[in-house]
């Protein structure tokens, strides 16, 4: 609800707006002691605060934080400001401590006593006679102060007593602060004197069972897998969270842009379209709603203001511009000078984003890499640049992602910025036969729909990673390895840790041949100082001219016990893998028979046990099989992948469809067959899209029963769009239940998100390759793949590409990931069933995720198919057992819970 009223014993108590925030009422005089009190209260659904609360999320009604009573001595301490910073050459802590006193009718003490745990580090008091309420400030220096920060979050407990005339303690208060000092240094947002960079994430309370009431486990999971994640900054959007939300950051080591429950955003988006109309509508400018805004504002300074991890006031989302943002920040900024303010008020790229001059940093949100770049290089732009909101995590996302860091370290005007979003708000929702799945947004109200906007987490709602979450711990490790020489071993470490060296880490690399592990080390302590790079020597053996094979070193930091808050010793923070040498393999002779046989139905090539069938009247395979097994059917030329979210709402789609038509329709040109040195050729032609464009397939089957496959594309027209992806499209039984490969893994990956997957030698069960994505889309796709098999029942079929292709095995029919109609699909129907889908693709399109809306969040130009002629070509081979390197291979399905 947005408002509320309170009642005791029946008399109201009060009235109050802002459903993030608490409000108290003095109910002293509405108490029956010692009898039974009731306390009721009202909540409002709709109030003129609504308009302020037009925030993205579950729009629920209730009660979601703590209601209770306290009771405090009348010559009570009412309130405390701690102010913990440090001195001007950030050694020694200042400590000042705003002591508000209510009336005394009697002299009293107050002491504050600063803990270091057990420790007493001081004590000071002050004698205040009797008088009306007034604030009490104790002040003390503290040399060598031990300073918070997110990566070292050193915690004091402060303890203000009120004593009597007589030395007792009327009221006790403990505060747990930390000494830290946030400022604009040098055009550069600093703390402690050094400037950070915000490796963040918008964080919306959400639980999907409890809606807005977040539980402490839940809290800490999400401080969990930031820590273990190398997210290192919260923005609370849209609203203040829950008070133990910032005690938790305090203690584990998060920095915070606390945000005001403030967003108008429909008066915003009005206002854009018009903007010579916008002091008439954006509610900013209205003096009506002066006051609303400033105390929104000003009460979550007043709670908040003792917390060391909220280093921004934000002064709310997407709620326009205007005087009234003018004054709040001016009355925070009164109070609180210690903090820095940030607010955009403009909406997402639809719009020119202008700084506010007002604010401390330049935060919009879904600024591209170019504008970024721009920022950035312009003098005349001096704030700093923290994007809000950037790179938009809806569903199969994330592209690109290393490519905004990059650009981030090129330049120290850009800070970092915050994900959007942490997590997807959706709720578990069953079918009529008991299955669970999420929800999306549509499923309620009475206009039931698909609306997928809540699913653009970097985390499904119950805290299982998406894919795109190991993309991020990669990009985002404060420990990074570059600049690899394979002739000396030399290797680059960078430590972008901002205040802390590397002494809490372990370093050890592993050398691969072809995937498999021949020799591993531990490398030499290292205290590569904050912000420091080191070089470092791996000692790899000398590696042969073997051929066939290819080598890769894996370089690792791992957190020591202790290092790294809630995360296990061994823990790997940051890693990179470098090529060491690669030496082609010699051509494989692959002697024997081949019969050709030829009906009114289908074309066969036989050899060594092993047959291939091509349809006559489609050119597809009929059968490939192996002593009467069959292993694979189809070869359907395939240009179109099951929609992602992005690729519905940026356009894809619809750009697409002529290639999804030529995907689903073919006309057969041609089928010829002819004996050949190197066996039997099979050449099926087809025309596609009415003279839009040719694609031949060449089969060739050699004496070891192995098929050569070559599909060449050629565009005919100019006109077409580039095809989002260029392959093959097989199905093999459903004996085949295992797949291994030699590749990138464990996890899913594409052109713009496949740093966080080393080139390995990996298995797993087909069944566990598609990611449970809150709605159906493209899912499971490796890239860099030399070879993949699938196996079972004691045979298998290998498909080895001429080089790296992208391959995927589904053990459904890829159409099931095809978007349906609005709410008629859910990830309940994505189950095995029919054949296994193998797809071998040359080239597909990124999934791209700058936003998710409009063409800024197209897959950048680098990560798309050209309109060119395109070749994919490999090798199906048969095979007997488990897999030719079963013992060897790591397990990979598509989500590891971290």
């Amino acid at each position: 609800g947005s408002a509320y009223q309170v009642w005791v014993n029946g008399v109201e108590a009060g009235y109050s707006e802002d459903s993030k925030l608490p409000s108290e009422f003095d109910v002293t005089k509405l108490l029956k002691p010692g009898q039974p009190n009731i306390v009721a209260i009202q909540v409002h659904r709709w109030s003129d605060g609504s308009y302020l609360e037009d925030q993205d999320f579950w729009r629920v009604s209730g009660i979601e934080r703590s209601v209770y009573l306290k009771a405090v001595p009348k010559a009570a301490a009412s309130d405390l400001f701690v102010h913990a910073g440090l001195d001007k050459a950030y050694r020694d802590g200042v400590l000042s401590t705003d002591v508000a006193l209510a009336a005394r009718d009697k002299p009293v003490t107050v002491r504050m006593t600063l803990l270091d745990g057990d420790k007493t580090v001081l004590t000071k008091e002050a004698k205040v006679a009797a008088g009306a309420a007034k604030a009490q400030t104790l002040s003390a220096s503290v040399p060598g102060v031990k300073a918070w920060t997110a990566e070292t979050p050193n915690l004091y407990t402060l303890l203000v007593e009120v004593l009597d005339t007589k030395g007792q303690v009327i009221q006790a208060t403990p505060q747990r602060i930390g000494f830290r000092t946030v400022e604009i240094r040098n055009g550069r947002v600093a703390v402690n004197g050094k400037p950070i960079v915000i490796r963040g994430v918008n964080r919306h309370e959400h639980d999907p069972e409890t809606f807005h009431v977040i539980s402490e486990a839940s809290m800490r999971r999400d401080i969990e897998l930031m820590k273990r994640n190398n997210i290192n900054a919260v923005r609370t959007s849209h609203y203040p969270n829950a008070e133990l939300w910032y005690a938790l950051a305090d203690e584990y080591g998060l920095y915070v842009m606390d945000e005001a429950d403030i967003e108008s955003h429909a008066y915003m988006d009005y206002a854009n379209k018009h903007p010579e109309l916008r002091p008439k509508l954006q509610i900013g400018f209205d003096p009506a709603w002066e006051q609303a805004h400033v105390s929104r504002v000003m009460n979550m300074v007043e709670r908040d203001k003792n917390h060391p991890s909220v280093i921004f006031w934000s002064l709310g989302n997407e709620a326009g511009i205007g005087p009234n943002f003018e004054k709040a920040a001016a009355a925070a900024r009164k109070r609180d000078p210690s903090r820095l303010i940030s607010y955009l008020g403009w909406g997402t790229l639809d719009w020119e984003h202008e700084p506010n001059a007002f604010v401390d940093i330049y935060a919009p949100m879904y600024d591209d890499i170019e504008k970024m770049v721009d920022w950035a290089k312009d003098p005349t732009r001096t704030q700093p640049m923290i994007q809000c909101e950037y790179s938009h995590m809806q569903g199969n996302s994330g592209g690109n992602f290393k490519d905004y860091w990059d650009t981030i370290y090129q330049y120290d005007k850009l800070q970092g910025g915050f994900i959007w979003d942490w997590v997807d708000q959706s709720m578990y929702r069953y079918t009529k036969d008991g299955r669970r799945y999420w929800g999306d947004g549509g499923e309620y109200g009475p206009n039931p729909g698909g609306d997928v906007e809540f699913g653009d987490g970097l985390n499904q709602p119950d805290r299982t990673p998406n894919p795109h979450l190991y993309e991020v711990q990669k990009v985002l490790s404060p420990i990074q390895f570059g600049a690899f020489d394979p002739a000396t071993g030399k290797v680059t470490v960078t430590n972008r840790h901002d205040f802390r060296d590397l002494s809490g880490f372990d370093f050890d690399w592993t050398l691969e041949e072809n995937g498999v592990a021949i020799a591993s080390g531990q490398l030499p302590a290292l205290k590569t100082a904050a912000r420091g790079v080191e070089d470092v020597v791996l000692p790899l053996p000398k590696i042969p001219a073997k051929p066939g094979a290819e080598y890769f070193v894996t370089v690792r930091a791992k957190a020591k016990a202790g290092a790294v808050p809630l995360t296990p010793a061994g823990y790997t923070v940051g890693w990179e893998q470098f090529a060491v040498s690669a030496t082609p393999a010699p051509a494989v002779a692959r002697s024997g028979a081949v019969s050709l046989a030829e009906t009114g139905a289908a074309i066969t090539a036989s050899a060594a046990g092993a047959t291939l069938t091509i349809d006559k009247t489609t050119g597809l395979v009929e059968a490939y099989a192996k002593d009467g097994l069959v292993l694979a059917k189809g070869g359907q030329p395939n240009f179109f992948r099951a929609e992602t979210d992005n690729d519905t709402l940026n356009g894809i789609v619809s750009q697409q469809r002529p290639w999804q038509a030529m995907t689903q329709v073919r006309q057969l040109r041609g089928l010829t067959s002819r004996k050949t040195d190197a066996g039997v050729e099979i050449v099926v032609d087809y025309a596609l899209g009415a003279g839009a464009a040719r694609f031949v397939t060449t089969y060739t089957m050699a004496g070891d029963g192995s098929v050569a496959v070559a599909g060449e594309l050629t565009p005919l027209k100019d006109d077409l769009p580039p095809p989002v992806r260029v392959g093959l499209w097989f199905t093999a039984p459903t004996s085949l239940k295992t797949v291994e490969w030699y590749g990138r893994g464990p996890h899913e990956t594409y052109v713009d998100r496949y740093t966080s997957a080393p080139i390995g030698l990996w298995r797993g069960a087909i069944a566990e390759q598609n990611h449970d994505y809150m709605r159906p889309q493209d899912t499971g796709n490796k890239i860099d793949v030399r070879w993949m098999e699938l196996s079972g029942g004691g045979a298998g079929l290998k498909v080895t590409g001429e080089k790296p292709l992208m391959m995927n095995a589904l053990a459904f029919p890829y159409q099931d990931l095809y978007r349906r109609a609005p709410g008629a699909w859910k990830s309940t129907d994505i189950v095995p069933h029919g054949e296994v889908t193998l797809l071998v693709d040359s080239a597909q399109w990124g999934v791209g995720g700058d936003t998710a809306w409009n063409h800024v969040g197209l897959p950048h130009m680098k990560y798309r198919t050209r309109l060119e002629p395109t070749r994919v070509a490999f090798r199906l081979e048969p095979f007997s057992g488990e897999g030719t390197q079963a013992d060897k291979a790591r397990p990979a399905r598509a989500t590891e819970v971290q």
